[in-house]
Protein backbone atom coordinates (compact mmCIF):
# COMPACT_ATOMS: atom_id res chain seq x y z
CA UNK A 1 0.00 0.00 0.00
CA UNK A 2 1.11 3.35 -0.84
CA UNK A 3 1.41 5.94 1.86
CA UNK A 4 1.21 8.85 -0.64
CA UNK A 5 -1.92 7.00 -2.57
CA UNK A 6 -4.23 6.82 0.55
CA UNK A 7 -3.77 10.23 1.56
CA UNK A 8 -4.49 11.47 -1.23
CA UNK A 9 -7.55 9.48 -2.37
CA UNK A 10 -9.27 10.36 1.16
CA UNK A 11 -8.28 14.05 0.75
CA UNK A 12 -9.73 14.22 -2.58
CA UNK A 13 -13.23 12.44 -1.54
CA UNK A 14 -13.19 14.64 1.41
CA UNK A 15 -13.11 17.86 -1.21
CA UNK A 16 -10.26 18.97 0.99
CA UNK A 17 -7.11 20.96 -0.75
CA UNK A 18 -3.46 20.37 -0.14
CA UNK A 19 -3.49 23.78 1.34
CA UNK A 20 -6.36 23.11 3.98
CA UNK A 21 -4.37 19.37 4.83
CA UNK A 22 -1.25 20.95 5.14
CA UNK A 23 -1.90 23.73 7.23
CA UNK A 24 0.00 23.46 10.71
CA UNK A 25 1.45 20.89 10.02
CA UNK A 26 3.83 20.96 7.03
CA UNK A 27 4.37 22.96 3.68
CA UNK A 28 2.46 22.12 0.60
CA UNK A 29 5.30 21.32 -1.68
CA UNK A 30 5.76 18.49 1.25
CA UNK A 31 2.51 17.20 1.28
CA UNK A 32 2.87 17.06 -2.68
CA UNK A 33 6.03 15.26 -2.21
CA UNK A 34 3.80 12.50 0.25
CA UNK A 35 1.69 12.17 -2.24
CA UNK A 36 3.29 11.07 -5.29
CA UNK A 37 5.60 9.06 -3.66
CA UNK A 38 8.43 10.81 -3.34
CA UNK A 39 9.32 10.83 0.49
CA UNK A 40 8.35 8.89 3.44
CA UNK A 41 7.15 11.02 6.38
CA UNK A 42 8.33 10.67 10.08
CA UNK A 43 5.48 9.16 12.08
CA UNK A 44 4.41 12.66 13.71
CA UNK A 45 3.37 13.61 10.08
CA UNK A 46 1.75 10.51 9.28
CA UNK A 47 -0.22 11.02 12.36
CA UNK A 48 -1.21 14.15 11.91
CA UNK A 49 -2.48 14.15 8.14
CA UNK A 50 -4.09 10.87 9.25
CA UNK A 51 -5.63 12.52 12.24
CA UNK A 52 -7.38 15.73 9.97
CA UNK A 53 -8.52 12.97 7.35
CA UNK A 54 -10.46 10.96 10.27
CA UNK A 55 -8.63 7.78 8.92
CA UNK A 56 -5.79 5.41 10.19
CA UNK A 57 -3.16 3.96 8.14
CA UNK A 58 -2.28 0.99 10.51
CA UNK A 59 -1.66 -2.06 9.04
CA UNK A 60 -2.99 -5.44 11.11
CA UNK A 61 -1.34 -7.99 9.81
CA UNK A 62 -1.70 -11.00 12.87
CA UNK A 63 -4.98 -11.51 11.88
CA UNK A 64 -4.40 -11.16 7.42
CA UNK A 65 -4.15 -14.61 6.85
CA UNK A 66 -7.57 -15.08 8.89
CA UNK A 67 -9.35 -12.43 7.83
CA UNK A 68 -8.59 -13.24 3.81
CA UNK A 69 -9.29 -17.30 4.47
CA UNK A 70 -12.99 -16.29 5.24
CA UNK A 71 -12.99 -13.56 2.62
CA UNK A 72 -11.70 -16.14 0.16
CA UNK A 73 -14.45 -18.62 1.67
CA UNK A 74 -17.35 -16.30 1.18
CA UNK A 75 -15.98 -15.80 -2.75
CA UNK A 76 -16.51 -19.88 -3.26
CA UNK A 77 -19.91 -19.46 -1.76
CA UNK A 78 -21.20 -16.42 -4.07
CA UNK A 79 -18.74 -18.85 -7.12
CA UNK A 80 -21.25 -21.99 -6.15
CA UNK A 81 -24.17 -19.45 -5.91
CA UNK A 82 -25.07 -20.14 -2.83
CA UNK A 83 -26.77 -17.15 -2.12
CA UNK A 84 -28.09 -18.02 1.60
CA UNK A 85 -25.06 -19.12 2.82
CA UNK A 86 -23.12 -16.24 1.06
CA UNK A 87 -25.58 -13.63 2.29
CA UNK A 88 -24.82 -15.32 5.98
CA UNK A 89 -21.25 -15.02 5.80
CA UNK A 90 -21.61 -11.38 4.08
CA UNK A 91 -22.85 -10.16 7.58
CA UNK A 92 -19.73 -11.43 9.60
CA UNK A 93 -17.79 -10.24 6.92
CA UNK A 94 -19.31 -6.64 7.06
CA UNK A 95 -18.94 -6.30 11.14
CA UNK A 96 -15.04 -6.54 9.80
CA UNK A 97 -15.06 -4.48 6.99
CA UNK A 98 -16.29 -1.67 9.48
CA UNK A 99 -14.27 -2.58 12.31
CA UNK A 100 -10.83 -3.71 10.79
CA UNK A 101 -8.01 -2.01 10.38
CA UNK A 102 -6.31 -4.02 7.63
CA UNK A 103 -6.52 -1.60 4.74
CA UNK A 104 -5.60 -4.57 2.62
CA UNK A 105 -8.16 -7.01 3.93
CA UNK A 106 -10.97 -3.82 3.94
CA UNK A 107 -10.30 -3.41 0.30
CA UNK A 108 -10.50 -7.09 -0.82
CA UNK A 109 -13.70 -7.33 1.12
CA UNK A 110 -14.87 -4.22 -1.04
CA UNK A 111 -14.03 -6.12 -4.72
CA UNK A 112 -15.39 -9.44 -3.41
CA UNK A 113 -18.63 -7.45 -2.15
CA UNK A 114 -18.81 -6.04 -5.73
CA UNK A 115 -19.10 -9.54 -7.12
CA UNK A 116 -21.42 -10.96 -4.35
CA UNK A 117 -23.62 -8.21 -6.14
CA UNK A 118 -22.96 -8.76 -9.60
CA UNK A 119 -23.83 -12.49 -8.63
CA UNK A 120 -27.20 -12.16 -7.04
CA UNK A 121 -28.86 -8.61 -7.87
CA UNK A 122 -29.78 -7.11 -11.37
CA UNK A 123 -26.76 -5.69 -13.02
CA UNK A 124 -28.10 -2.17 -12.98
CA UNK A 125 -28.34 -2.02 -9.23
CA UNK A 126 -24.73 -2.44 -8.77
CA UNK A 127 -23.60 0.50 -10.62
CA UNK A 128 -22.57 2.32 -7.65
CA UNK A 129 -20.88 -0.05 -5.81
CA UNK A 130 -18.76 -0.41 -8.87
CA UNK A 131 -18.27 3.06 -9.06
CA UNK A 132 -17.09 3.07 -5.87
CA UNK A 133 -14.75 0.55 -6.08
CA UNK A 134 -13.34 1.85 -9.34
CA UNK A 135 -12.71 5.00 -7.40
CA UNK A 136 -10.04 3.52 -4.83
CA UNK A 137 -7.99 1.02 -7.54
CA UNK A 138 -5.48 3.00 -7.52
CA UNK A 139 -4.63 1.56 -3.88
CA UNK A 140 -4.85 -2.30 -4.64
CA UNK A 141 -2.41 -4.03 -4.13
CA UNK A 142 -1.97 -6.53 -7.28
CA UNK A 143 -3.97 -9.20 -6.07
CA UNK A 144 -6.93 -6.85 -5.30
CA UNK A 145 -6.25 -5.25 -8.39
CA UNK A 146 -6.23 -8.87 -10.50
CA UNK A 147 -9.94 -9.42 -9.08
CA UNK A 148 -11.14 -6.00 -9.19
CA UNK A 149 -10.24 -6.34 -13.38
CA UNK A 150 -12.09 -10.09 -13.02
CA UNK A 151 -15.22 -9.02 -11.59
CA UNK A 152 -15.24 -5.60 -13.90
CA UNK A 153 -14.66 -7.81 -16.90
CA UNK A 154 -17.95 -9.57 -15.62
CA UNK A 155 -20.00 -6.46 -14.77
CA UNK A 156 -19.42 -5.36 -18.17
CA UNK A 157 -20.71 -9.00 -20.43
CA UNK A 158 -23.38 -8.62 -18.40
CA UNK A 159 -23.79 -5.18 -19.38
CA UNK A 160 -23.09 -6.85 -23.58
CA UNK A 161 -20.09 -4.51 -23.32
CA UNK A 162 -17.92 -7.35 -24.76
CA UNK A 163 -14.99 -4.97 -25.99
CA UNK A 164 -14.99 -3.41 -22.73
CA UNK A 165 -14.79 -7.12 -20.80
CA UNK A 166 -11.79 -7.79 -22.99
CA UNK A 167 -10.01 -5.09 -22.21
CA UNK A 168 -10.53 -5.53 -18.30
CA UNK A 169 -9.48 -9.21 -18.97
CA UNK A 170 -6.44 -8.17 -20.66
CA UNK A 171 -5.67 -6.00 -17.60
CA UNK A 172 -6.09 -9.68 -15.85
CA UNK A 173 -3.36 -11.14 -17.81
CA UNK A 174 -0.71 -8.31 -17.31
CA UNK A 175 -1.01 -9.15 -13.49
CA UNK A 176 -1.85 -12.43 -13.47
CA UNK A 177 2.22 -13.42 -13.05
CA UNK A 178 3.03 -11.06 -10.69
CA UNK A 179 0.80 -13.16 -8.11
CA UNK A 180 0.42 -16.48 -6.56
CA UNK A 181 -2.57 -17.92 -8.46
CA UNK A 182 -3.73 -20.44 -10.75
CA UNK A 183 -6.64 -19.07 -12.46
CA UNK A 184 -8.59 -21.54 -14.76
CA UNK A 185 -11.06 -18.59 -14.89
CA UNK A 186 -8.99 -16.04 -16.79
CA UNK A 187 -7.79 -18.32 -19.69
CA UNK A 188 -11.76 -19.28 -19.93
CA UNK A 189 -12.56 -16.05 -20.01
CA UNK A 190 -10.76 -14.62 -22.68
CA UNK A 191 -11.08 -17.35 -24.77
CA UNK A 192 -15.02 -17.65 -24.26
CA UNK A 193 -14.99 -13.46 -24.85
CA UNK A 194 -13.01 -13.59 -27.72
CA UNK A 195 -15.46 -16.12 -28.88
CA UNK A 196 -18.34 -13.93 -28.68
CA UNK A 197 -16.50 -11.20 -30.52
CA UNK A 198 -15.24 -13.76 -33.26
CA UNK A 199 -11.99 -13.40 -33.10
CA UNK A 200 -11.36 -17.12 -33.60
CA UNK A 201 -7.58 -17.72 -33.65
CA UNK A 202 -7.36 -15.55 -30.23
CA UNK A 203 -10.11 -17.97 -28.39
CA UNK A 204 -8.53 -20.70 -30.14
CA UNK A 205 -4.87 -19.39 -28.46
CA UNK A 206 -6.64 -19.14 -24.80
CA UNK A 207 -8.90 -22.27 -25.02
CA UNK A 208 -5.46 -24.43 -26.07
CA UNK A 209 -4.03 -22.22 -23.08
CA UNK A 210 -6.74 -23.39 -20.50
CA UNK A 211 -6.86 -27.05 -21.98
CA UNK A 212 -2.50 -27.36 -21.43
CA UNK A 213 -3.24 -26.05 -17.76
CA UNK A 214 -6.05 -28.06 -16.69
CA UNK A 215 -4.40 -30.86 -18.20
CA UNK A 216 -1.23 -30.68 -16.15
CA UNK A 217 -3.04 -30.09 -13.38
CA UNK A 218 -5.99 -32.74 -14.03
CA UNK A 219 -8.84 -30.47 -13.11
CA UNK A 220 -11.50 -32.31 -15.32
CA UNK A 221 -13.66 -29.25 -15.20
CA UNK A 222 -11.98 -27.21 -17.33
CA UNK A 223 -10.68 -29.65 -19.55
CA UNK A 224 -14.19 -30.34 -20.54
CA UNK A 225 -14.53 -26.45 -20.64
CA UNK A 226 -11.80 -25.94 -23.23
CA UNK A 227 -13.08 -28.33 -25.06
CA UNK A 228 -16.36 -26.98 -25.67
CA UNK A 229 -14.65 -23.69 -26.96
CA UNK A 230 -12.80 -25.20 -29.48
CA UNK A 231 -16.06 -27.68 -30.43
CA UNK A 232 -17.80 -23.81 -30.75
CA UNK A 233 -15.08 -22.00 -32.46
CA UNK A 234 -15.36 -25.28 -35.20
CA UNK A 235 -18.70 -24.87 -35.57
CA UNK A 236 -18.31 -21.05 -36.53
CA UNK A 237 -15.67 -21.99 -38.46
CA UNK A 238 -18.12 -24.54 -40.50
CA UNK A 239 -15.46 -27.53 -39.51
CA UNK A 240 -18.73 -29.21 -38.53
CA UNK A 241 -16.97 -32.84 -38.14
CA UNK A 242 -14.21 -31.79 -36.10
CA UNK A 243 -16.71 -30.24 -33.66
CA UNK A 244 -18.66 -33.42 -33.63
CA UNK A 245 -16.01 -35.68 -33.30
CA UNK A 246 -15.27 -33.73 -30.10
CA UNK A 247 -18.75 -33.27 -29.28
CA UNK A 248 -19.28 -37.11 -29.26
CA UNK A 249 -16.66 -37.99 -27.05
CA UNK A 250 -17.44 -35.30 -24.32
CA UNK A 251 -20.75 -36.83 -24.78
CA UNK A 252 -19.58 -39.85 -23.34
CA UNK A 253 -17.94 -38.78 -20.56
CA UNK A 254 -20.22 -36.74 -18.73
CA UNK A 255 -23.58 -36.87 -20.06
CA UNK A 256 -25.65 -37.06 -16.46
CA UNK A 257 -22.92 -35.94 -14.65
CA UNK A 258 -23.02 -32.54 -15.56
CA UNK A 259 -26.53 -31.33 -16.37
CA UNK A 260 -25.35 -28.01 -17.78
CA UNK A 261 -22.08 -29.65 -20.28
CA UNK A 262 -24.57 -31.88 -21.64
CA UNK A 263 -27.31 -29.48 -22.12
CA UNK A 264 -24.72 -27.67 -24.44
CA UNK A 265 -23.40 -30.79 -26.15
CA UNK A 266 -26.48 -31.62 -26.98
CA UNK A 267 -27.43 -28.38 -28.35
CA UNK A 268 -24.00 -28.01 -30.57
CA UNK A 269 -25.11 -31.26 -31.70
CA UNK A 270 -28.54 -30.07 -32.79
CA UNK A 271 -27.26 -27.18 -34.48
CA UNK A 272 -24.73 -29.25 -36.39
CA UNK A 273 -27.12 -31.70 -37.73
CA UNK A 274 -29.45 -28.58 -38.85
CA UNK A 275 -26.58 -27.19 -40.90
CA UNK A 276 -26.20 -30.83 -42.41
CA UNK A 277 -30.01 -31.14 -43.14
CA UNK A 278 -30.44 -34.12 -40.91
CA UNK A 279 -33.43 -32.59 -39.32
CA UNK A 280 -34.69 -35.64 -37.31
CA UNK A 281 -31.71 -36.00 -35.76
CA UNK A 282 -31.39 -32.07 -34.83
CA UNK A 283 -34.51 -32.23 -32.99
CA UNK A 284 -33.64 -35.07 -31.10
CA UNK A 285 -30.70 -33.37 -29.79
CA UNK A 286 -32.38 -29.83 -29.44
CA UNK A 287 -35.27 -31.40 -27.24
CA UNK A 288 -33.13 -33.18 -25.11
CA UNK A 289 -30.91 -29.92 -24.53
CA UNK A 290 -34.10 -28.06 -23.55
CA UNK A 291 -34.46 -31.18 -20.70
CA UNK A 292 -31.44 -30.63 -19.47
CA UNK A 293 -30.82 -26.49 -19.59
CA UNK A 294 -30.71 -24.81 -16.38
CA UNK A 295 -29.53 -21.59 -17.77
CA UNK A 296 -32.47 -19.66 -19.35
CA UNK A 297 -30.23 -17.68 -21.45
CA UNK A 298 -28.70 -21.41 -23.27
CA UNK A 299 -32.36 -22.20 -23.30
CA UNK A 300 -33.65 -19.32 -25.52
CA UNK A 301 -30.60 -19.77 -27.70
CA UNK A 302 -31.99 -23.96 -28.28
CA UNK A 303 -35.19 -22.44 -28.66
CA UNK A 304 -34.21 -20.05 -31.18
CA UNK A 305 -32.48 -23.40 -32.97
CA UNK A 306 -35.72 -25.23 -32.93
CA UNK A 307 -37.73 -22.27 -34.48
CA UNK A 308 -34.97 -22.90 -37.63
CA UNK A 309 -35.30 -27.00 -37.40
CA UNK A 310 -38.99 -26.38 -37.44
CA UNK A 311 -39.27 -23.85 -40.29
CA UNK A 312 -37.01 -25.77 -42.56
CA UNK A 313 -39.44 -28.88 -42.00
CA UNK A 314 -42.99 -26.68 -42.50
CA UNK A 315 -44.30 -27.81 -39.25
CA UNK A 316 -46.24 -24.42 -38.63
CA UNK A 317 -48.17 -25.47 -35.47
CA UNK A 318 -44.96 -26.36 -33.21
CA UNK A 319 -42.61 -23.52 -34.96
CA UNK A 320 -45.41 -21.10 -33.73
CA UNK A 321 -45.40 -22.85 -30.50
CA UNK A 322 -41.51 -22.63 -30.16
CA UNK A 323 -40.82 -19.07 -31.15
CA UNK A 324 -43.84 -17.80 -28.67
CA UNK A 325 -42.09 -19.44 -26.19
CA UNK A 326 -39.16 -18.00 -27.01
CA UNK A 327 -40.14 -13.92 -27.56
CA UNK A 328 -41.82 -14.96 -24.41
CA UNK A 329 -38.44 -15.79 -22.60
CA UNK A 330 -36.33 -12.92 -24.16
CA UNK A 331 -38.87 -10.12 -22.66
CA UNK A 332 -38.56 -11.58 -19.55
CA UNK A 333 -34.80 -11.49 -19.30
CA UNK A 334 -35.01 -8.41 -21.42
CA UNK A 335 -32.31 -9.98 -23.57
CA UNK A 336 -32.13 -7.76 -26.53
CA UNK A 337 -29.90 -10.11 -28.63
CA UNK A 338 -32.62 -12.90 -29.11
CA UNK A 339 -35.53 -10.10 -28.97
CA UNK A 340 -33.87 -9.19 -32.20
CA UNK A 341 -33.30 -12.37 -33.61
CA UNK A 342 -36.80 -13.52 -33.40
CA UNK A 343 -38.29 -10.46 -34.36
CA UNK A 344 -36.34 -11.12 -37.74
CA UNK A 345 -37.01 -14.54 -37.58
CA UNK A 346 -40.58 -13.53 -37.72
CA UNK A 347 -40.44 -11.08 -40.42
CA UNK A 348 -38.27 -13.70 -42.77
CA UNK A 349 -41.28 -16.16 -42.30
CA UNK A 350 -43.75 -13.36 -43.01
CA UNK A 351 -42.11 -12.33 -46.44
CA UNK A 352 -41.56 -8.41 -44.61
CA UNK A 353 -38.29 -8.02 -44.86
CA UNK A 354 -38.94 -5.24 -47.56
CA UNK A 355 -41.25 -3.03 -45.47
CA UNK A 356 -39.53 0.08 -44.93
CA UNK A 357 -40.60 -0.39 -40.95
CA UNK A 358 -38.08 -3.44 -40.98
CA UNK A 359 -35.46 -1.98 -42.81
CA UNK A 360 -35.39 1.33 -40.25
CA UNK A 361 -35.88 -0.65 -37.29
CA UNK A 362 -32.34 -2.73 -38.15
CA UNK A 363 -30.93 0.24 -39.86
CA UNK A 364 -31.25 2.62 -36.91
CA UNK A 365 -31.45 0.13 -33.79
CA UNK A 366 -30.64 -3.65 -34.53
CA UNK A 367 -27.24 -3.05 -36.16
CA UNK A 368 -26.20 -0.04 -33.77
CA UNK A 369 -26.86 -2.61 -31.03
CA UNK A 370 -24.72 -5.18 -32.12
CA UNK A 371 -22.13 -2.48 -33.27
CA UNK A 372 -22.67 -1.70 -29.64
CA UNK A 373 -21.76 -4.81 -27.93
CA UNK A 374 -18.98 -5.95 -29.92
CA UNK A 375 -20.41 -9.63 -31.24
CA UNK A 376 -19.16 -9.36 -34.81
CA UNK A 377 -20.61 -12.49 -35.93
CA UNK A 378 -24.17 -11.32 -35.33
CA UNK A 379 -22.99 -7.63 -36.84
CA UNK A 380 -21.61 -9.08 -39.97
CA UNK A 381 -25.14 -11.48 -40.54
CA UNK A 382 -27.36 -8.58 -39.94
CA UNK A 383 -25.39 -6.14 -42.14
CA UNK A 384 -25.46 -8.76 -45.11
CA UNK A 385 -29.22 -8.62 -44.51
CA UNK A 386 -29.04 -5.21 -45.20
CA UNK A 387 -26.92 -5.40 -48.74
CA UNK A 388 -29.57 -8.34 -49.60
CA UNK A 389 -32.45 -6.04 -48.74
CA UNK A 390 -31.32 -2.93 -50.60
CA UNK A 391 -30.11 -5.52 -53.81
CA UNK A 392 -33.85 -7.11 -53.75
CA UNK A 393 -34.92 -2.98 -53.99
CA UNK A 394 -32.78 -2.49 -56.71
CA UNK A 395 -31.34 0.63 -54.18
CA UNK A 396 -27.69 -0.52 -55.51
CA UNK A 397 -25.74 2.08 -53.98
CA UNK A 398 -26.87 1.20 -50.49
CA UNK A 399 -26.29 -2.52 -51.26
CA UNK A 400 -23.22 -1.97 -52.01
CA UNK A 401 -22.56 -0.13 -49.29
CA UNK A 402 -23.47 -2.84 -46.51
CA UNK A 403 -21.98 -5.48 -48.59
CA UNK A 404 -18.62 -2.86 -48.25
CA UNK A 405 -19.31 -2.70 -44.54
CA UNK A 406 -19.58 -6.67 -44.44
CA UNK A 407 -16.69 -7.78 -46.15
CA UNK A 408 -14.13 -5.23 -44.15
CA UNK A 409 -15.86 -5.93 -40.95
CA UNK A 410 -14.63 -9.56 -42.06
CA UNK A 411 -11.32 -9.14 -42.91
CA UNK A 412 -10.50 -7.08 -39.83
CA UNK A 413 -12.06 -10.02 -37.97
CA UNK A 414 -10.28 -12.33 -39.78
CA UNK A 415 -6.75 -10.48 -40.91
CA UNK A 416 -6.36 -12.61 -43.61
CA UNK A 417 -3.49 -11.55 -46.02
CA UNK A 418 -4.12 -10.70 -50.26
CA UNK A 419 -1.86 -11.63 -52.00
CA UNK A 420 -3.07 -10.52 -55.40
Amino acid sequence: MQLGKLIKYHRTRQGITQKELANGICSISYLSKIENGSITPNNDVIKLITSRLNISIQKDNDNNDEIKEKIFYWYRLIKERDKEKAKQKWKELENIYYTTSNLEAKQLLAVMKFIYEITFNNINQVKETYEKVKEAKSLFDNETLYYFYKFESLYFYYLNDLNAALVSLKQCEKIYDKIDLIDYDLYYNLSFFYKKTYQMQKSNYYAYTLLTLAQKNINIKFIINANMILAANYIRLGEYNSAEEILLKLKENVERNNVQITALIHHNLGYIYYQWNNLDKALNHLETALEYHINEFDKIDTLFILALVYNAKGNKDKLDIIISKGKQLANKLNYKKFIYKFYILEKKIAKKTLDLSFISKLEKEIVPYFEESGEKNELMRHLKLLGDIYYQRRQYKNSAEYYSRTHHLYTNTFRIEDFI
